[in-house]
């Protein structure tokens, strides 16, 4: 089982950043993006491991799915220099 933060990377990486077509004149891009999935979470020492469930179904004897929710924003580049307040 992966860490949660690798889980984490591997949902985003999934996720198109961006299309663009010349001949429309049009691009789109993802500036937000909200991340809400099942996971079944072991503790490990002082790490928290993670995995997509790996099936629909869930039987009594499984442990219950944990749910994680995250959230993702993007930061123009002269956004990042500028004071917030």
């Amino acid at each position: 089982m992966p860490a949660l933060a690798e889980l984490l990377l591997a949902l985003v990486d999934g996720v198109p950043q961006g299309a663009a077509s010349a001949e429309a004149g049009l691009a789109v891009r993802t500036s937000r993006m909200v991340v809400e999935a099942p996971i079944e979470a072991r503790a490990r020492g002082r790490e928290l491991t993670t995995s997509l469930p790996r099936g629909r179904l869930q039987t009594g004897f499984d442990l219950p799915h944990g749910r994680v929710r995250a959230h993702f924003c993007t930061v123009a580049a002269a956004e990042e220099g500028r004071d917030e307040g």
